[in-house]
């Protein structure tokens, strides 16, 4: 079975994120408020009212399937961070300083949950981790008898959170080939707590941003057989960072109750030179099972 959907839907959807698409592109690094705002107004509000429509105009559970993802997750991690230790005394100016991202893993979620309905999709996803990583070392004055040895040490620990809602159509559906464009809005977030001490002496520090970036791409599914397949996605977008992108590519199996996933996933963000996260890469290889409803 083939089919082609070129509805007006769907025209007026591809429209609009070429519009969003050139815009951004155009103003780049100074994108106006106005911008951001309309795309969070007016993107997710078109396509969650044309999955809406599709969904009161369909038989809802005829013609509805679900899906609910749950991955296990070693993802690596590259960024740097720049910020100011404050000084130690009062007299002690603050410190400009630049250091790797904590690269020790404590613990980390990822999901998704999808809804399709008549060539409509809605797609919410969302990753959380938090990592950490300790420094210390001690100076010996032993030639300096009225000082004491100097331990300095340092504690850096990284939470990250992302959450994405996306609407999006088929455009191609056939017997081993799909292809959706999609569009909706990220949101991402970093805290780092950052610890310094200097024997009894001890500072923190603790800065954090969040950003909103309207996105669009696509995600389709190419099969090999009746059992293996080769899911993909991509998006690209821009917002409150300077432009975010990401794109995964998985192998799977399926099962009577579902699919087994081994993806490769890489995301990446470019806050700007004035964030105290200049840029952000998260990426490496997941293993997931899909329940379908």
């Amino acid at each position: 079975m083939e089919r082609v959907c070129n509805s007006k839907y769907t025209e007026q959807f591809i429209a609009f994120n070429f519009q969003i698409y050139y815009a951004s592109n155009k103003k780049g690094k100074t994108m106006s408020n106005h911008f951001l705002f309309k795309a969070r107004s007016a993107l997710l509000p078109l396509m969650l009212l044309g999955a809406a429509s599709s969904f009161l105009q369909a038989d809802l559970y005829k013609h509805t399937t679900q899906s609910l993802s749950v991955y296990g997750w070693l993802p690596s991690m590259d960024g740097s961070l720049k910020y100011k230790i404050p000084g130690i005394g009062t007299s002690d100016p603050d410190s400009q300083v630049e250091s790797n991202l904590a690269d020790t893993l404590d613990s980390v979620f990822m999901g998704s949950y999808e809804i399709r309905n008549n060539g409509w999709v809605l797609l919410g996803d969302m990753v959380y981790l938090k990592m950490s990583a300790e420094q210390s070392a001690t100076i010996s004055t032993p030639r300096l008898k009225n000082i004491p040895d100097i331990t300095i040490a340092s504690e850096q620990e990284l939470t990250a959170k992302l959450f994405g809602l996306y609407g999006g159509h088929n455009l191609i559906e056939k017997d081993h080939f799909t292809f959706d464009i999609m569009g909706g809005v990220r949101y991402f977030s970093i805290g780092v707590d950052l610890s310094f001490s200097v024997n009894d002496m001890n500072k923190e520090y603790s800065p954090s941003i969040e950003k909103y970036d309207a996105v669009v791409g696509f995600k389709g599914a190419y099969a090999i057989n009746e059992d293996w397949f080769i899911p993909y996605s991509a998006d690209i977008g821009t917002g409150d960072s300077e432009y975010t992108w990401q794109a995964a590519v998985s192998a799977g199996y399926k099962f009577n109750w579902g699919d087994v996933l081994l993806t490769y996933r890489y995301l990446h963000y470019d806050f700007g030179e004035d964030s105290f996260v200049n840029e952000f890469d998260l990426y490496g290889p997941k293993i997931g099972a899909v329940i379908h409803f």
